[in-house]
């Protein structure tokens, strides 16, 4: 029997039936489309932002490339807190602080609502759907069944998600998103039972993803 579990910053990645994965891929695939009508009756345009995260500390930059549309990109510290356990080989727990990089392409869905209920929409203030690519350059595992790894190597997830940001008058940042991907690294394991000796597996699977940033942002009022 194994169990595990993983949070990292309010980050957790949650592994995942392959059929139920693409379900929801499909669904994540479809909504766009169910807004872009809405989306090309109002005045209100996403734009550039800068901001300053605390909570995985880092900078990111959003451009906007259409009118409700943006490229997201961040470097920033990921610190990741996990504890697992396994009938064969024990429990095994840490806390890493790894470099990471995520990029994203965003698309703006729910302006006309927030408008309609009198709530802002400047400074990117709505719900996004999301492409992303996010790489994390760590020692830890990336399976229950691996083994901590000597050296540093990039563990890169790509997927869909669901988000919202929340820019304040004051400056406050939040932004947050969850969804759906498909995690690739390197893994090392033991090469039997009873040997201490091991080697490297290729680590490929679907799991959930999540991320919530609180900063602020650094643009000119």
């Amino acid at each position: 029997m194994d169990a595990t579990f993983i949070l990292t910053n309010f980050k957790y990645y949650i592994t995942i039936t392959k059929t139920n994965s693409m379900k929801l891929l499909f669904i994540a695939l479809l909504i766009p489309t169910c807004f872009c009508q809405a989306q090309n009756n109002t005045g209100t345009e996403v734009r550039n932002i800068t901001k300053l995260t605390f909570l995985n500390p880092g900078i990111s930059y959003e451009a906007k490339i259409g009118k409700m549309q943006t490229l997201y990109a961040q470097a920033f510290l990921n610190t990741t807190a996990y504890f697992s356990w396994s009938s064969t080989f024990g429990s095994n727990s840490g806390i890493y602080f790894d470099p990471a990089a995520t990029a994203q392409y965003r698309y703006y869905y729910n302006a006309t609502a927030r408008q309609a209920k009198g709530k802002r929409t400047e400074m990117n203030n709505m719900n996004y759907i999301a492409g992303m690519v996010e790489t994390i350059f760590t020692q830890a595992t990336a399976d229950e069944y691996n083994l901590k790894e000597v050296d540093r190597r990039p563990v890169t997830t790509i997927g869909l998600a669901w988000g919202l940001q929340r820019n304040g008058l004051k400056r406050f940042s939040l932004d947050l998103n969850l969804g759906i991907g498909y995690l690739f690294a390197k893994g090392t394991v033991y090469n039997g039972d009873y040997t201490n000796e091991t080697h490297s597996v290729n680590v490929s699977k679907f799991t959930g993803i999540g991320q919530i940033n609180l900063g602020f942002w650094l643009n000119n009022r």
